[in-house]
C-alpha cells in the first residue's frame, strides 16, 4: 500500500537589521504576538489552569514541537536571543550582545553575567556548547528543527567563561533567528548526560522563569515559579520572576469539553478552539488567533512510489481538491488555505494560488489524458497500478487534520483515486518517516525563515527526483546565499518548481486558536504563534 503521513514539527539573512527588515511583513499579518487584556495592571500569584488539546508526549526543548508540548517546555529553558512578535527584531535574552562573521558562518554571543539554571549552575559557554553538540550527536533524528537550524554545525568554541563562538562549515544565515526558539533553547552541562528518553520525561536543568514540579507524560504538568529569576527576554514587559506562582496543565483532547470547563470556571486556557464553540467563548473571555510562519500544511510527494512517477496523478492530487471550502467548513474564516509551500506572512512567499485553483474537471482530463481508466470498482488503473494511497496521519498535532483529511479523501474518491486514512501515533510516524517508507507525507511546520523548504524537502523527498529535476541545484544555490533578496528570488524559484512538478501540494495555513477566561491578564503569543506565559497574571 502506499503512505501518505501528517506530523507536525514545528531563521536572519546574516545580520539582525537584515532580518528585521525580511520580517516586517511576517510580524504585519500576524494576530498572535499580543496579549490578552494588554492594558490590565499584572496582579502577582495564582495558578494559572492550562487545557491540551492532545498529549505532550516529549517535553525535551528541543524536542517539543506541538503547541501542547510547547507550551509546557519553552517556560523552562531560556534562549540565547529572543524575537519580537511585533517588529521581528532579533533582542537579548541570555545573551547580551552577539555579532556574525560577514558570510554568516560564525556567530560570537557574549552571555549575561549572572544568569543561573535552577540547579544553581551559571549560564555559561561551556552550557551553549554542551546544548549544540548534545543536539547534533543525539537529536538529529527526534529534534526536526534543530537538525535544520544546526545543518553544517562544526562546532562552539569557548572563548572565555562568558563568550561562545558558534561555528559552521557552511553559510548559515537562518540560525540566529533559530536561537531564539525553544528548540535551541540552552539547557545546563549536566543535563547533556541525560539520556534523549529522560529529557523527553523532563529530566533535564534550564534557566528559565519557571522550574517543573510534576509531569505524568500524557496526561498532565505542573510547573512552578523560580523565585529570584532576573534575565527574561527584552521583548518582555516585565523584568524579574514570573507573576503567576504556578501553572497546571491537564490533556482533555474533545474541543467542546475542554471549552465547557473553561466557561464554567474550571479552567483558564485552552489551546484549539473548535470554531463553532467561538461566539460562546467570546461572550465569556477572549479568542485570541497566533498564525504560524514556515510551511503550511502540505502533501510531499514520494515520487519513487508507484503511480506517483506519474505528473497526472500528482496534478489531479493538486486541483482535485477544495482546500479553501475544506478549510472554511473544518477551521473556519479565522484559517486560510495555503497558496504555496511557503505560508503568507513570510516575506518570501510567492502566490501559487492560479496552479492550485479547484478544477475538478481539468484534474479528470489531466487523468483520462494519461490513460488512468476506471476498473469496475470505479478506481483508476494504469498499468496495472491501482490509483490507491494510504494516508498515515497524526491528530495529536492538530485536532482538526482527520476532518481535513476525510474531505481530501471523498473528493478523491470523485476522481476514482481511492485515499485510506490511518490515524497514527508519534512513534509509528517517526519510525516510518526513518526508513521513508510514504507516498505522500503531510508536514506543517512553523519557521521564519524560507529554509524551512530546504530543510524539509532535502530530508523527505526522493534525492533522485531533486537532482534530476534541477530543485536540489536551487536548493544548493539559496544555502550559499545571505543576502535577502537574493534568497528571496531564489526561493522564489523554488516554490514555482516544487508546486509545478506535484512534489509539494499545499492544504492550509497553521495557526494556533485559544481561549482564556475574564480573569486572565498578557496571555501573550510568540513571534511563532505559541504561547508565552511570562508576562501573564490572574486578576484578583
Amino acid at each position: 500500500m502506499n503512505r501518505f503521513i501528517f506530523s507536525r514539527r514545528g531563521r536572519i539573512a546574516g545580520t539582525a537589521t537584515a532580518l528585521t527588515l525580511s520580517l516586517m511583513a511576517l510580524t504585519a499579518c500576524n494576530t498572535g504576538g499580543g496579549a490578552t487584556n494588554p492594558d490590565a495592571p499584572a496582579a502577582e500569584g495564582g495558578t494559572l489552569r492550562v487545557l491540551l488539546a492532545a498529549q505532550a508526549s516529549c517535553i525535551d526543548p528541543a524536542v517539543a514541537f506541538s503547541g501542547n508540548e510547547r507550551a509546557i517546555a519553552r517556560p523552562l529553558a531560556d534562549s540565547l536571543v529572543s524575537m519580537d512578535p511585533k517588529t521581528g527584531e532579533i533582542k537579548p535574552w541570555l545573551a547580551e550582545k552577539w555579532e556574525a562573521n560577514p558570510d554568516s558562518t560564525e556567530f560570537t554571543f557574549h552571555l549575561k553575567t549572572g544568569s543561573t539554571f535552577s540547579d544553581g549552575t551559571p549560564v555559561d559557554a561551556e552550557a551553549v556548547k554542551s546544548t549544540f553538540d548534545y543536539i547534533t550527536k543525539n537529536l538529529l533524528t527526534s529534534s526536526f528543527r534543530g537538525a535544520g537550524y544546526l545543518r553544517k554545525y562544526v562546532k562552539t568554541e569557548v572563548v572565555d567563561a562568558q563568550t561562545a563562538r558558534v561555528v559552521f562549515g557552511a553559510p548559515a544565515p537562518y540560525f540566529l533567528a533559530g536561537a531564539t526558539t525553544n528548540t535551541l533553547g540552552i539547557l545546563s552541562v549536566s543535563s547533556a548526560k541525560k539520556s534523549p528518553d529522560e529529557r523527553c520525561a523532563g529530566d533535564y536543568i534550564g534557566s528559565g522563569p519557571f522550574t517543573l514540579d510534576e509531569y505524568t507524560q500524557g496526561q498532565s504538568a505542573k510547573i512552578v515559579k523560580r523565585q529570584g529569576y532576573q534575565w527574561g527576554p527584552a521583548t518582555a514587559d516585565h523584568q524579574g520572576a514570573a507573576h503567576l506562582d504556578a501553572i497546571n496543565f491537564k490533556i482533555i483532547n474533545v474541543s467542546n469539553a475542554r471549552s465547557g470547563s473553561l466557561q464554567s470556571g474550571q479552567a483558564d486556557v485552552m489551546i484549539d478552539v473548535a470554531k463553532e464553540d467561538i461566539p460562546m467563548l467570546e461572550k465569556s473571555g477572549t479568542v485570541s488567533f497566533g498564525t504560524q510562519p514556515g510551511m503550511p500544511m502540505s502533501l510531499l510527494a514520494n515520487s519513487s512510489r508507484p503511480g506517483l512517477k506519474d505528473s497526472a496523478i500528482l496534478e489531479a492530487l493538486r486541483t482535485g481538491f477544495d482546500r479553501s471550502s475544506a478549510v472554511r467548513a473544518v477551521l473556519g474564516e479565522r484559517y486560510t488555505a495555503a497558496t504555496s509551500v511557503l505560508t503568507a506572512n513570510l516575506p518570501q512567499y510567492k502566490d501559487e494560488s492560479k496552479l492550485l485553483e479547484f478544477n475538478p474537471k481539468g484534474a479528470e482530463s489531466a487523468l483520462n489524458d494519461a490513460g488512468w481508466t476506471a476498473g469496475p470498482d470505479g478506481v483508476r488503473v494504469k498499468d496495472g497500478v491501482r490509483a490507491e494511497f494510504d494516508v498515515n496521519f497524526t491528530s495529536t498535532y492538530l485536532a482538526a487534520s482527520s476532518q481535513l483529511l476525510q474531505l481530501f479523501q471523498q473528493q478523491m474518491k470523485d476522481l476514482g483515486i481511492v485515499i485510506n486514512l490511518h490515524d497514527l501515533p508519534q512513534a509509528g510516524l517517526l519510525q516510518t518517516i526513518s526508513t521513508h517508507d510514504y507516498d505522500f507525507y503531510v508536514t506543517s511546520l512553523t519557521d521564519v525563515d524560507p529554509d524551512i523548504i530546504r530543510s524539509t524537502a532535502t530530508r523527505i523527498l526522493d534525492a533522485e527526483t531533486l537532482k534530476s529535476s534541477g530543485v536540489q541545484a536551487l536548493f544548493d544555490a539559496t544555502a550559499q546565499k545571505t543576502d535577502p533578496s537574493a534568497r528571496a528570488v531564489l526561493f522564489g524559484d523554488v516554490q514555482d518548481a516544487l508546486i509545478e512538478k506535484g512534489f509539494v501540494i499545499p492544504i492550509c495555513e497553521a495557526g494556533q486558536l485559544v481561549a482564556s477566561g475574564q480573569k486572565v491578564r498578557h496571555l501573550g503569543m510568540d513571534f511563532q504563534g505559541y504561547l508565552d506565559f511570562y508576562d501573564t497574571s490572574l486578576a484578583k
